[in-house]
C-alpha cells in the first residue's frame, strides 16, 4: 500500500562508523531515500536503516527486487551479495503515543466518544508497534490511560470513560513536551541504535494554559527525532499545524467524527513506520575503502520508474569469507550534521550524483569498524528474511 502525502526528514546525531555522502535526486530521480543507520562488521556484513518516500508518500511494499548495492560503481549481484531485507526490530525500536484532549469531556458522550476513538486507533497501531495512551486537559501533569505492548490485545479505554477534568483550560504545550519525554523514556531501554517514536495529538483547540511557551514546542518538534502526527476539529485544526511536523494534520469535520480521524491517524502513523527497510548484503571486498551506493527504484502505476540512493564510505580491512547476510552488523546513528549538511547540499542543486569529498565525515577507522561485537541475528517473526 502507499501511504499518504507526507514526509518528515530525520535529523540524527550519533558517531558513524561509516562516513556519509549522501547524493541528490535529479529530475526523474524523486525517491527520497534517507540513510538512518549504517554498519559493517567482519566477516563482510553490511547493513543500512533507510527511511524512503516517494513526492512525500511513505513507500511500504518495497521488495528484495527494489534495491540495488553498488560497490565502487560496481554492480553486486543480489546473488553474490545475498542481499536481503531484514525485520526492522532488528536495528530499530518504534513507540508511539496517542495524547488526547479531554478539557472539554464534561458530558458522558464526549468521553465515550473519545474512549472508543482511542480503542479503534490502537488496535489500528498496535500490531506493528508498542502504543501508550495519556490524556491531559488544563492541568500540568498527564494521566496514563493505558499501555498496550506490540501484538497485545487492544485493553479497555475505561479511564477515558470516567475521566473528569481537572482543569478546564487546555495545557497543550505542555502536555505535548511531556509526551515527548515520555517517547524518550519508552524507547529509551530497548538498547537499539535507532529509536524512533510516533505522537499522535488530539486537541480541541490551540494551548490555552500558556505553561510553556509556544515557540519552544515548535521547535522540540522539528529539531526532535520523533513523528509529530496532529489531529484537529473544523476550523480549529488550523490553529495546530504548526505542530504537524511535515505537515502530518488530520482534520476531524466535527467532534463526533473523531474516531474515523483517529483511524486515519493511526493509518498514517502506520505508513510512516512502514518506509523504514533495513537492507543486509555480505560484501565481496577484501580489503580497502570502498564507496557504497544503494539504490532503490519503484515503477508507479502509470508505468514511470522513480530511483533515487545514497552513498557511504566504508573500510573493508579484514573482511573474509564465511559472511550471512541475515545477520546484521552493529549500527550506528549517522550524525545529523553530516545528514544536513549533505540534505542542504542536494536542495541547492546536485542532481542525482554524489561529491566526493564533499559532506563526509570522517572516514571509518579499522578499530571502529572492526570492533568485538558479533553480527546481530534476526528475531523470530514472519514477514522478514530469517
Amino acid at each position: 500500500m502507499i501511504g499518504y502525502r507526507f514526509m518528515r526528514i530525520v535529523p540524527l546525531s550519533f558517531a558513524l562508523l561509516l562516513s556519509l555522502a549522501a547524493t541528490g535526486c535529479g529530475l526523474f530521480q524523486n525517491l527520497n531515500v534517507e540513510p538512518i543507520a549504517t554498519g559493517a562488521h567482519r566477516p563482510s556484513n553490511v547493513a543500512a536503516y533507510i527511511a524512503v518516500t516517494d513526492d512525500d508518500a511513505p513507500l511500504d511494499e518495497l521488495v528484495t527486487a527494489n534495491f540495488r548495492i553498488y560497490e565502487n560503481d560496481q554492480l553486486v549481484s543480489t546473488e553474490q551479495s545475498g542481499l536481503t531485507l531484514l525485520d526492522r526490530s532488528v536495528a530499530a525500536a518504534h513507540h508511539a503515543i496517542l495524547l488526547l484532549d479531554m478539557s472539554q469531556a464534561t458530558r458522558p458522550e464526549a468521553r465515550t466518544l473519545g474512549a472508543k476513538a482511542a480503542a479503534g486507533f490502537v488496535d489500528k497501531l498496535s500490531p506493528l508497534e508498542s502504543v501508550s495512551v495519556f490524556a491531559f486537559d488544563g492541568s500540568e501533569d498527564l494521566v496514563p490511560i493505558a499501555n498496550v505492548a506490540k501484538g497485545a490485545p487492544t485493553p479497555s479505554m475505561a479511564a477515558l470513560e470516567t475521566f473528569t477534568p481537572r482543569d478546564a483550560s487546555r495545557n497543550l504545550n505542555g502536555a505535548i513536551m511531556a509526551a515527548l519525554a515520555k517517547l524518550d523514556q519508552a524507547l529509551a531501554p530497548s538498547g537499539k541504535p535507532v529509536k524512533i517514536g510516533t505522537l499522535v495529538v488530539f486537541a480541541s483547540g490551540p494551548d490555552l494554559a500558556g505553561r510553556v511557551d509556544g515557540d519552544l514546542v515548535h521547535d522540540k518538534i522539528w529539531e526532535g527525532l520523533h513523528d509529530v502526527i496532529v489531529v484537529g476539529v473544523g476550523e480549529k485544526a488550523d490553529s495546530l499545524s504548526s505542530l504537524a511536523r511535515r505537515g502530518l494534520l488530520v482534520r476531524a469535520q466535527a467532534e463526533s467524527t473523531l474516531a474515523i480521524a483517529l483511524e486515519e491517524a493511526a493509518m498514517m502513523a502506520r505508513a510512516e513506520l512502514e518506509k523504514y527497510y533495513l537492507v543486509s548484503y555480505c560484501s565481496p571486498a577484501r580489503a580497502g575503502k570502498r564507496r557504497l551506493r544503494v539504490e532503490v527504484s519503484f515503477t508507479t502505476k502509470e508505468g514511470a520508474e522513480h530511483t533515487g540512493d545514497f552513498e557511504i564510505d566504508f573500510d573493508a580491512r579484514g573482511f573474509e569469507a564465511g559472511c550471512n547476510s541475515l545477520a546484521a552488523p552493529p549500527l550506528t546513528l549517522i550524525p545529523k550534521e553530516t545528514y544536513s549538511d549533505s540534505e542542504s547540499s542536494k536542495s541547492s542543486g546536485s542532481s542525482g550524483s554524489s561529491q566526493p569529498g564533499k559532506n563526509k565525515s570522517a572516514p571509518a577507522t579499522p578499530e571502529s569498524n572492526q570492533g568485538d561485537d558479533s553480527p546481530v541475528a534476526p528475531p523470530d517473526q514472519s514477514g522478514y528474511a530469517k
